[in-house]
């Protein structure tokens, strides 16, 4: 029987991982995969970057004067600058999780809208379960501020375990 695929959406919040022991004590890791989606606005585009001065660039007898030039950044290199320091920020999640039995994808979601961007991992991935942390306003701070957590519910085709952080 193929397993489940759980998404669970984080950020750099400490908030957005407060799901996981709830992951841990309600999904059996025997059969759900869980996917660690880690959402963040897209990289600035093309820059340049800044040269190393002190690599000591010195001529060879006869040549001219060679200074350091900028070089170009392209947003598939701050892409995958991103990725490993997402990599390596969760690196302690992923080994306890997967010490626990789960199997775990890390996968990062480049968007401005994290609602979009969440949604359509959901859709291109056949996704059966999310799982995330929700603040779970309520009132006026509910009008005001938008709640991606109870959007992700009401909008997402599949089930969705929303947590809520104890003691606040």
């Amino acid at each position: 029987m193929p397993k489940n695929k759980v998404l669970i959406p984080l950020n750099q919040s400490e908030l957005s991982q407060q799901v996981l022991p709830h992951v841990e004590k309600f999904i059996p890791a025997s059969d759900n995969d869980l996917i660690l989606f880690y959402v963040t606005n897209p990289p600035s585009n093309v820059g340049l970057g800044e040269p190393d001065l002190s690599a000591g660039y010195l001529p060879l007898p006869g040549e001219k004067n060679i200074t350091p030039a900028l070089h170009p950044i392209y947003a598939t290199q701050q892409e995958d600058s991103i990725r490993a320091h997402v990599e390596a920020e969760l690196t302690p999640v992923t080994h306890r999780l997967e010490e626990a039995g789960y199997k775990i994808s890390l996968v990062v979601g480049f968007g401005k809208d994290p609602i979009e961007t969440i949604l359509h991992e959901i859709n291109e991935h056949n996704i059966n379960l999310v799982a995330m942390s929700t603040l779970a306003r309520v009132g006026v701070t509910r009008f005001f501020f938008r709640n991606i957590a109870d959007t992700i519910a009401r909008e997402a085709k599949v089930p969705v375990l929303l947590a809520h952080p104890g003691g606040k």
